[in-house]
């Protein structure tokens, strides 16, 4: 039996096997680090210049391969839906315009969930399984050095503490949700790969990953990470489930044994700080950060109901009280992304933009139950959808998704899901062709 090309709508083996593209992708992906480090004072030169070279690489790509080659990009609903958003999102610069936002700050919000694109030519240029892998160790070494400088960073910012309570607040969040979904994905290449040496250099990033998680003291990055975890324990084959509750219990325990034992002043002090941030976090009657979020929420709600279908536009400010600061406060990002997608872009494409994840979840829980035995497609396919189901429980309470690093890693997720269904699928029709 033969399978015909024609049967789907796009050959799977036709891909452009460009390493000059394989060189461009991968200097974007170096340059995250520098481009995710924000700061108070503005956006910097540094910023500016790589998100010229982000764009404008982009979509030269676009314009390259649309118009020039003429080739079909647009592979599955998934991709349909991203057209639709970003085609329609466009147009809200009249919706801005009339919001008293200048065109020029539209495109400052409008610009970010735009570098999620990058998973088209990140999903055509690497489609076998070597250039896969190496994708693969290229992501692990940048976290793993954006995960050092931010312990590096948390040491600093320890060394100038004054008063012992001060530790229970004040960790490195940055892009603290992104390690979250980085140690899920180590954990999950842990229990399905096979070699020793794979086994160890994975536990190693992921210990790293989850250190750099805790370091943050982001309650809500922890929950999600926790609640991940257990939908990924859900979704595996009952071998690697035990596995993986055996590991990460192991791990729980070692490094306790390890902290007790070695550093037995700063043991009781963790163990006071997880305590204290995770018993804040069900105490949510009490929590004030909890609360000026909720209060935050119904505000921009607020503006929803407004303006339900076409939104406030990008870039609109809207009004919270802070609890804390005891103050209020003009900001354009919401804690809530949800509610803060809604008010900028309305429901209908904010509808579609959460589309666009779901789709993607689905297609790589899919995928990975229909090639269980196939770690590299296993780690690739569900590792990236349950590090999306991560994004998302976090998007809750703090807006992933209106973040540089949160929006450049959803397509890298994204990415890789489409790189394990055409591997899986060009695969596939090798083997029909061949019998």
């Amino acid at each position: 039996m033969r399978l015909k090309l024609d049967t789907l709508p796009y050959d799977p083996k036709d891909y452009s096997d460009s390493i000059l593209a394989r060189l461009w992708i991968s200097i974007a992906i170096v340059l995250l680090p520098f481009f995710s480090k924000s700061t108070d004072a503005g956006i910097g030169m540094m910023e500016v210049i790589i998100a010229a070279f982000y764009h404008g690489s982009l979509i030269l790509w676009f314009l390259w391969h649309l118009i020039v080659r003429r080739r079909k990009i647009f592979r599955n609903g998934g991709d349909v839906l991203a057209g639709l958003f970003f085609g329609a999102s466009f147009f809200s610069v009249i919706v801005s315009y009339g919001n008293d936002v200048e065109p020029m700050q539209w495109i400052r919000s409008w610009q970010l969930p735009v570098l999620m694109l990058f998973y088209f030519p990140i999903r055509e240029h690497f489609r076998t399984r070597e250039q896969i892998q190496y994708l693969i160790i290229l992501l692990a070494i940048v976290f793993a050095c954006f995960g050092l400088f931010n312990l590096y960073e948390y040491k600093q910012v320890t060394a100038k503490f004054q008063y012992g309570y001060e530790v229970l607040y004040k960790g490195v969040r940055n892009d603290a949700s992104m390690f979250g979904a980085a140690g899920i994905i180590a954990l999950l290449m842990f229990v399905s790969m096979k070699s020793i040496s794979g086994k160890i250099i994975s536990i190693a990033f992921a210990s790293l990953y989850i250190l750099v998680l805790v370091a943050s003291l982001a309650r809500t990055s922890w929950v999600a990470f926790l609640l991940s975890l257990c939908i990924l324990v859900f979704l595996l084959d009952a071998s690697k489930r035990r596995l993986l509750i055996g590991t990460f219990a192991g791990f729980i325990i070692a490094a306790i044994v390890v902290l007790v034992t070695f550093f037995p002043n700063a043991s009781e002090l963790a163990f006071t700080v997880v305590e204290t941030r995770l018993s804040s976090s069900v105490n949510l009657n009490t929590d004030r950060s909890y609360l000026g979020r909720v209060l935050e929420t119904q505000e921009v709600m607020k503006g929803v109901m407004n303006f339900p279908l076409g939104g406030n536009g990008f870039q609109k400010e809207h009004l919270r009280y802070d609890l804390i600061l005891m103050a209020h406060l003009r900001a354009v990002y919401s804690h809530n992304g949800y509610s803060g997608l809604m008010f900028k872009a309305g429901i209908p494409l904010a509808v579609t933009f959460w589309l666009i994840i779901l789709y993607n979840i689905i297609s790589g829980i899919i995928i990975a139950r229909k090639n269980r035995h196939d770690s590299l497609i296993q780690i690739l396919a569900l590792g990236s959808a349950t590090a999306l189901i991560c994004y998302c429980i976090t998007n809750y309470a703090e807006g992933v998704f209106e973040s540089r690093s949160g929006l450049i890693t959803t397509g890298y997720l994204i990415a890789l899901i489409g790189s394990a269904r055409l591997l899986w699928e060009s695969e596939r029709v090798e083997k029909i062709e061949n019998s």
